[in-house]
Formats: structure tokens, sequence, C-alpha cells
């Protein structure tokens, strides 16, 4: 059975209201109604600001370990439950992921399994929820056993997606699922425009706060153990920004000068945005954002940093709705992708995701990909970017883009900062692939293009 962490809840009252809207988020991610990120904003103001952390614990947890526990939970049922009955088989989860990963005793998990189906009104399911869970205390360690050859108990991920990984990455497959399957450490991006790592670094300490610094991004700082922005020094005053150290490196690719005519495709949530302006005063840069909702982030990114663009909320593949003809010198073009490189960030993706929705990606990408090229003027630069591992999504994608596009060639992704060290990833056909590491960035694929 695995080592439980050290979260632990002091009262029942906490427990159950946090429950409750753990069992909805959850829910409503196993019926594909919107993302982890997108329920908790929606839902987690439903509980007392104290039981925050608890609330993402369970959500996040559950997630994070869900090919698991859908395992054992289909293992333990005779019958699964019926799509209306999605908010049991959530409190199923919930509970199988406190015996196993919390130190909740157990018999207050399985109690408040218990009472959690009464809450939910369903009170005929309170004798299976109560039976399910106890047969599990029993033989966890048997049932795990009888599984653990299944690659969803092996490696806690489909098995769909661990067969493409070890298809296209067999020699990072290992690598790529511990780091896949861990709490990932929180990174922040200096604004270097206003002060340097170093003392940043030792303000922190100063406060307490430990860090080690990135090893590819100047900007870079590693924490030690997480911190709420709030506790982060001068952070509403735009010193610092939380931001993985593989997204930082947009900037140092793309290495904005003054005078710069730049776009920012797709540019939510403005974290790339923010650090391209930081990069060099007099940039004149537009971000094109599809969501409204996400336009908001962008917007209150940049004011706390007190830097200005000109935003745009469209489809950047539309370009009739929002170009108005004028080339841009260089773009970034971080495209929607199937993320399978930041799991660990956004670990509902373990449920959500399908083999069909890669194909999708790729058409979503193509077309942004071939509409945005044209507003870019002649020698100027074009930086493609995702946060996948799948070789369709970056350098397949961009080897047919370069077969259908006789003016576009692929070039060092250092062409632009001759002493950008490229000692990051690895090199593919075209362009740099990263893969998630342990203590270190998630997993990202980079790709400069230049217009002939």
């Amino acid at each position: 059975m695995s080592q439980k962490n050290t979260m632990s809840s002091d009262t029942t009252s906490i427990q159950h209201s946090a429950r409750q809207v753990a069992i909805e988020v959850i829910s409503n991610i196993l019926l594909q109604q919107g993302s982890l990120s997108t329920q908790l904003a929606r839902h987690q103001l439903d509980v007392a600001s104290e039981h925050i952390p608890l609330l993402k614990e369970l959500c996040f947890g559950v997630c994070r370990q869900y090919p698991k526990l859908n395992s054992i939970a289909l293992h333990l049922l005779e019958h699964p439950f019926e799509e209306k009955d999605t908010d049991l088989y959530a409190t199923l989860l919930l509970g199988l992921y406190q015996l196993t990963y919390m130190n909740t005793p157990d018999h207050a998990a399985v109690n408040e399994s218990v009472e959690a189906c009464r809450l939910l009104n369903k009170d005929w399911a309170t004798k299976l929820m109560n039976a399910v869970l106890r047969r599990y205390q029993r033989e966890a360690d048997d049932i795990v056993e009888l599984l653990e050859a299944m690659p969803s108990i092996e490696y806690n991920h489909p098995k769909w997606l661990v067969k493409r990984l070890n298809k296209h990455w067999p020699d990072q497959l290992e690598e790529i699922i511990e780091a896949s399957n861990t709490h990932p450490p929180m990174c922040i991006r200096v604004n270097e425009s206003r002060v340097s790592r170093e003392t940043y670094k030792a303000t922190l300490m100063e406060k307490g706060i430990k860090s080690t610094e990135g090893e590819f991004s100047s900007a870079a700082l590693y924490l030690r153990n997480a911190v709420r922005v709030t506790e982060l020094p001068n952070f509403e005053d735009g010193f610092v920004s939380v931001q993985d150290e593989a997204a930082q490196l947009s900037a140092y690719i793309l290495s904005p000068q003054a005078g710069d005519k730049i776009l920012d495709a797709c540019a939510a949530p403005g974290g790339k945005t923010g650090h391209l302006l930081e990069k060099a005063d007099n940039v004149e840069l537009t971000a094109v954002e599809l969501e409204p909702w996400r336009m908001e982030k962008i917007e209150s990114n940049l004011e706390r940093l007190s830097y200005s663009a000109k935003l745009i909320c469209a489809d950047a593949a539309e370009l009739d709705t929002w170009w108005d003809g004028e080339h841009f010198d260089k773009i970034l073009l971080d495209v929607p992708c199937s993320a399978t490189g930041v799991i660990r960030r956004n670990p509902d993706i373990k449920i959500n995701r399908k083999p069909a929705d890669i194909d999708e990606m790729v058409s979503i990408q193509r077309e942004i990909l071939d509409s945005v090229w044209t507003t870019l003027k002649p020698g100027g630069f074009m930086l493609y970017a995702t946060c996948s591992l799948m070789p369709e999504e970056n350098e397949l994608q961009i080897q047919r883009f370069l077969e259908n596009q006789k003016n576009a060639t692929d070039v060092p992704l250092n062409t632009l900062a001759a002493d950008f060290a490229l000692e990051w990833g690895i090199p593919v056909s075209h362009g740099r692939q990263l893969f998630p590491s342990l203590e270190s960035h998630d997993g990202f694929y980079y790709c400069l293009l230049k217009k002939i």
C-alpha cells in the first residue's frame, strides 16, 4: 500500500465541507464538464478560505492517482455506477484516496464516505459504500498486487498514453512517468529589469524562503517549499512572477529588442507576454487570446507588472477578425496542445485526455500556424511552442509546415541570442524537446522559424 502523506484534517466539519465540494468538482471532471483548474476556480469559493488547501489536496490527489484508483474501484465494484450516479463514484474515489494516500484515520475515511452518500440524498448507497471501502481496508495490499501488472497501476497513467510515450520516447519513459506523477516544484521568474536574481534570492532568504537557481533561465528560481504568492516579496509590485523554467525560455529565444513589433498569439494567461516586455523597452506587443475570461488573466498580469500591450480577444486563426495588415518582426505562437508535458500541473489530463484529442489538436495547430505565418514580415522570426510530448504536435507538425511553406525554414534556437546556451532538452528533427524533470522544468517543445 502506498505511503500516506502528512496532510490531515482536524475536524469532521472541515472534511465534510471540503469533501462535498470535492465530490462536485471530481464528478464534473468525470462527466467532462470542465478542467480541474476551471472547476476549482468556480467552486473553491464554496468553502471557507482555510479549507481550500484540503479541497485542492483532495481534487488534485484523486486526479493525480486516478488511473490507479479507477482500476481499484472497478475491481471492487460488482457493477459500475451509472452515469446519473457519477457523484457516488467520485465519493468512492475520494474514499480510496484518503485510505491510500492521506493520514485520515481509516474509520473516519469510511464513515465520511458513507455520510456523503446521505448528503447526496442517496441513502441506498450507504451499505455498498461501507462494504466496498471496508473490503479495500482489509485487502488493499492483495488487491494492488493482483492488479500491479496493469499499466494503470504500474505507471499510474492511462494505458494508451503509456503506449504512445513508450513508442516515441522509450529511453525517457521512466523519467517522464516519474516526473508526471509527482507534485511539481514551484518556480518563479525574477523580473530582471527591476532586480537581479541574486538580490531577489537573498531577499527570499531573509524571509526564510529557500530557493535554488534555475539552470537554463537566468531569471528562474525554484522554491524549496511552495508558498502563497502573497508571501513573495514585492510580488504585487511586479518584481517576480510564477512561471515554469521551460516556459521562461521563450523570451530568451525570441530576444526582444527595442522597436520590435511582436505578436503573442494564444497568449493566455500572459506569463510569456509579461516576460517578453520585461526583456526590452519600447517593444510594441500585440496579444491575441480567444477566451474573454482568459484575456482577463493577461490584463491582470500586465497590470501587476506595470506593462501595457495591445490586447485583442479573437481567434488567432481568423485574421480578418483582428489583423490590421501590418506585419510583425517576431511572433510567439504557443499553440493549444494536449499538455502531455505538464500532466503534473494538470493531472485531470489522466482522466479526460483521449487519443482522438491529439488528432484534433494537430488540426487546430495546423490552422493557426498556417494563418498566423501570414502576419510575419519577410526576414522575421516565429517561435512555435507547445507543452506537449507528442511528435505529431511538435516536430512532425513543423515538418508538414516546412514542406508546404516554401518561404519558411527552421533555424537554431539561439539565432537571435548567440550567447543563449542550448544545453536543455534534446535536439529533434526540427527544434528541441524538453521532458518533465523531477525538481526542475516541465515538458516543452520549441522550434524557431524564419520567413525567407
